[in-house]
């Protein structure tokens, strides 16, 4: 549950798309504006924190990770894992098992880390829902309808800041009764990068079993 949420929030190249009649077009607009501000980054450091609750299957589940996003390249950490692709390659490493997976990264329907800021590209329907202040931040909920009736999600609030454009947070209430949050604690843009921060480097894990799975 807890790796299929992340990769599912978990790049910034999202193009409008077609508007449909049930779309909000505030929402939309809304929408654009953070894709702009998105797209006018070099590059993208963030920190984030999860949580799942699920009272009745008596349910918690917290934990922190980050990732930075490049172009198409990203290296994620979380759960334990590092999660790198080169451009090419996506390297898995699974420190708690010693693992190693490594894939080709062409399936451009596959949700992972680097999505964390566009997972709202498709299969939503868009509406516009409440505005909070959180700590000094005026804070506009969209709420995202999925248009597939077998999704997990009942629906989604995606909080985003007034002031920056920038996404703040993510709401998701699941039909079996679970509720998760995704809060960005730190978002730093820009950031000097070196370029071995995309690349697998295979000495370091000479005791790993890598699996080699395309």
């Amino acid at each position: 549950m807890i790796k299929q949420v992340f990769i599912t929030l978990l790049i910034f190249g999202w193009s409008t798309g077609i508007i449909t009649a049930q779309d909000d077009p505030a929402a939309v607009k809304l929408l654009q504006k953070v894709t702009k501000k998105l797209n006018s980054y070099k590059n993208i450091y963030a920190e984030f924190k999860y949580s799942l609750t699920n009272k009745k299957a008596g349910v918690t589940q917290q934990t922190k990770g980050n990732v930075t996003i490049q172009g198409n390249k990203f290296h994620a950490n979380y759960m334990g894992i590092d999660d790198i692709f080169d451009g090419q390659k996506r390297y898995q490493i699974i420190h708690e098992n010693e693992e190693i997976n490594i894939t080709s990264h062409s399936d451009d329907d596959e949700f992972t880390p680097d999505k964390i800021f566009s997972f709202y590209k498709n299969g939503y329907t868009k509406k516009m829902d409440i505005k909070q202040n959180v700590k000094g931040h005026i804070i506009q909920y969209v709420k995202l309808i999925p248009k597939k009736s077998d999704s997990p999600e009942k629906y989604i609030l995606l909080g985003i800041d007034m002031k920056t454009y920038n996404i703040h947070n993510a709401i998701i209430v699941e039909k079996n009764g679970s509720l998760i949050n995704l809060d960005i604690i730190r978002f730093q843009t820009d950031k000097v990068i070196p370029a071995k921060l995309f690349q697998f480097d295979k000495s370091k894990y000479p005791d790993y079993y890598i699996n080699e799975l395309d």
